[in-house]
């Protein structure tokens, strides 16, 4: 057993990572969402938290809290902070490797480590290294990435979306005809950025007008359930929390994300539980909180004669008459970090999270309690 006093809470955009930028309200609000739900957890547990927030905004309740301002290195104070506390919790995007970033601080304690500059040029003494109660590096650098995550789970034999670079699916799938597509940047998370095409002549002249075809991957729009896994995942085994469904509205051809339903796919337990755990093998340093993004395509049964039409038509699976398809289970992209349903989950559940969480990472063969499966409606 690994015992804790100090946990210092570290979420990037709330926290004085865009303490010399303008502050984007939607990502403020989600991450401070987050942020609260964790802080919250943890003050109802035996640990002295902490964290850090730009002066700009209100402080957190529940904990001790430094203010970062405007000229302040956020880079040194985090890592100052990090290096006294047993523990860190780590909420950042993937974008830019900002999780990566974080996480190598915490673990390794480098001097000097910024985005502007690599680990092999800041020193480090791994004897100073945190617990992250969270993933690690290799995970988060495969995850960050879509087309590594695809190539990782098909290698898996793990249901996903066929995922394409650009310029691959300009030479080669552009001239499927009656399907919609997806662009997405490779690195980034949820919905961010994320724009649909009905017609593909569309899709090459916004790749080729936007010069995104280098930094986006294109995949064929799936008819179905948006909906996400929340679990805790440690040494190859996963725990469900929540299965939730996810509120994402298409607007002008972008995707945006509204919100999530806490439990409201309940229903498919089991299933995502099974994919949770095949995901936990996949990515052996997944660790902690894990957010699994999916798609559940509807069961649908197939009369003779019978015209069947999708917005995504894949030849090698066509459906034969008078067959039932089952419900198809396709993962999206995984989340090495909190999620939004995070901030729901104690009320869902009735458990403390953080409390599951710590205790999955620090306490051989901990053993769960039973979890309710209230839904929760989180709006952001």
């Amino acid at each position: 057993m690994i015992k804790l006093n100090k946990i210092f809470v570290c979420e990037f955009i709330t926290g004085g990572g865009l303490c010399a930028e303008e502050l984007p309200t939607s990502l403020v609000r989600e991450g401070a969402l987050m942020r609260d739900a964790l802080l919250r957890d943890l003050s109802a547990l035996p640990y002295a938290v902490y964290t850090t927030v730009d002066a700009r905004l209100a402080e957190p309740a529940h904990c001790l809290c430094v203010k970062i301002y405007p000229n302040d290195d956020i880079w040194q104070i985090w890592q100052t902070l990090m290096s006294e506390a047993d523990a860190v919790f780590l909420i950042a995007p993937e974008t830019d490797g900002l999780l990566h970033y974080l996480t190598q601080l915490a673990l390794l304690q480098p001097q000097g480590l910024s985005p502007q500059n690599s680990l092999a040029e800041a020193g480090y003494s791994c004897h100073k290294g945190k617990l992250v109660l969270g993933c690690g590096l290799d995970s988060i650098l495969t995850t960050s990435d879509k087309m590594a995550t695809y190539l990782a789970l098909k290698l898996a034999n793990i249901n996903t979306i066929n995922t394409f670079t650009a310029d691959y699916w300009i030479e080669h799938e552009a001239r499927y005809e009656q399907i919609s597509w997806l662009a997405k940047p490779n690195v980034g998370a949820g919905c961010e950025a994320t724009v649909r095409f009905n017609d593909a002549e569309d899709l090459i002249d916004w790749l080729t007008q936007n010069k995104n075809q280098s930094l986006h991957i294109i995949q064929p729009f799936q008819v179905g359930t948006p909906a996400s896994i929340s679990c805790v995942i440690f040494e190859g085994r996963a725990q469900l929390l929540s299965c939730n469904k996810q509120l994402i509205e298409i607007n002008n051809h972008t995707l945006s994300f509204k919100g999530v339903l806490i439990n409201g796919m309940r229903e498919h337990w089991q299933a995502f539980e099974q994919i949770a755990n095949s995901v936990a093998k996949t990515f052996p340093s997944l660790a902690g909180y894990v957010g699994i993004d999916v798609i559940v395509k509807q069961n649908k049964i197939v009369q003779q004669n019978e015209i069947v039409q999708q917005s995504q038509i894949v030849q090698q699976n066509q459906i034969l008459p008078n067959q039932i398809v089952q419900n198809q289970i396709l993962v999206v992209e995984i989340n090495p970090r909190l999620t939004t349903s995070y901030a729901g989950l104690s009320d869902s559940i009735g458990v403390n999270p953080a409390e599951l969480i710590i205790n999955t990472l620090t306490q051989p063969n901990y053993q769960w309690p039973t979890l309710q499966q209230n839904e929760v409606t989180i709006h952001v």
